[in-house]
């Protein structure tokens, strides 16, 4: 979310040029190039179906390519994290530093439904992998995480955010619900042992294979020390309470009711934002599920409080 606060990149990317920036600034022979996605931070590209390249989308102090490649080296996980190979600072045609890993097959959580996913298998598996995320020692990280400090900077401009999709199928209902979640939450996320978080685990950057196995997770530039329910929010957003409850059946700490209160919260932001980020996109297919998402989490938070105890 800290995005929207950084000098936004002006510099249109197509495969033509993409493919151009890759064989000007590597020894790489550019046979195919495709997009792969676009997230806040990121636009990525496959290429020669063997290497995806991330072009950020904004001048920003914190996204470190050398640091997130230090950082993976030292993970170990059980599944797969990207492999930073190349990293180019101020790089012919482009204006931020460019990174590349080795592509790691697989289709992101982001395109399946609920329904479609084992969720007891794949809660299994997620709680087992930031169970050892966030019990990693040895691992220095620069800074700590304040969860709450974007929050509330998007707390308050609340009724801006609405009002970029209210004409985009936003019913008055839910933008009711919403605007009364948000004036239940406290902001009262209590201190806690900090430990080393993802920082930006959604649907998208979670990789599953055909048997809809937990292959991979990716981008780790937002990989720092905080609040361990910080990595949860994704998961809440794709999944709601039933599969935020899947994975803490396998993970040995229980949020208390702030801590709860704070992933729903962020869940709600998160799908907000994502919405947000579809509307540029010339995709029916992201879109639609954007806003299914929204609309799931609404009708489960409607007329409740963010300090609602889990159930079952």
């Amino acid at each position: 979310m800290n995005s929207e606060f950084e000098s936004e990149i002006d510099i249109p990317l197509s495969v033509t040029k993409v493919s151009r920036i890759i064989e000007e600034n590597s020894d790489l022979r550019v046979n195919a190039v495709r997009k792969l996605g676009e997230g806040l931070d990121f636009q990525s590209y496959l290429v020669n179906e063997a290497w995806v390249f991330r072009f950020p989308k904004h001048v920003s102090e914190t996204l470190d390519p050398i640091a997130e490649k230090a950082f993976s080296q030292k993970l170990k996980l059980s599944t797969s994290v990207p492999e930073i190979k190349y990293i180019w600072n101020h790089p012919w045609g482009y204006l931020e530093t460019i990174s590349g890993y080795e592509y790691l097959p697989g289709i992101s959580l982001e395109h399946f439904r609920r329904e479609e996913i084992d969720q007891d298998c794949l809660g299994r598996q997620l709680g087992t992998v930031l169970k050892e995320l966030h019990t990693l020692s040895g691992v220095a990280v620069a800074g700590v995480s304040d969860p709450l400090v974007s929050l509330r900077t998007w707390a308050e401009d609340l009724d801006k955010h609405l009002s970029r999709i209210a004409h985009n199928t936003l019913p008055l209902s839910h933008r009711t619900t919403i605007k009364s979640y948000f004036e239940q939450y406290k902001f009262d996320l209590p201190g806690s042992e900090s430990v080393l978080i993802h920082g930006d685990l959604g649907a998208d950057h979670i990789l599953l294979n055909e048997q809809q196995q937990l292959t991979g997770i990716i981008d780790w530039s937002n990989h720092t020390t905080g609040n361990r329910y910080r990595d949860f929010v994704g998961i809440w957003r794709w999944g709601g309470d039933p599969f935020y409850v899947r994975v803490l059946d396998h993970y040995p700490f229980e949020p208390n009711l702030p801590e709860l209160a704070y992933v729903r919260v962020m869940g709600l932001v998160s799908c907000i934002s994502r919405v947000i980020l579809v509307l540029k996109q010339h995709n029916d297919r992201i879109r639609k599920s954007a806003h299914t998402l929204l609309a799931e989490r609404l009708s489960e938070i409607t007329d409740t409080s963010p300090y609602e105890p889990l159930s079952g």
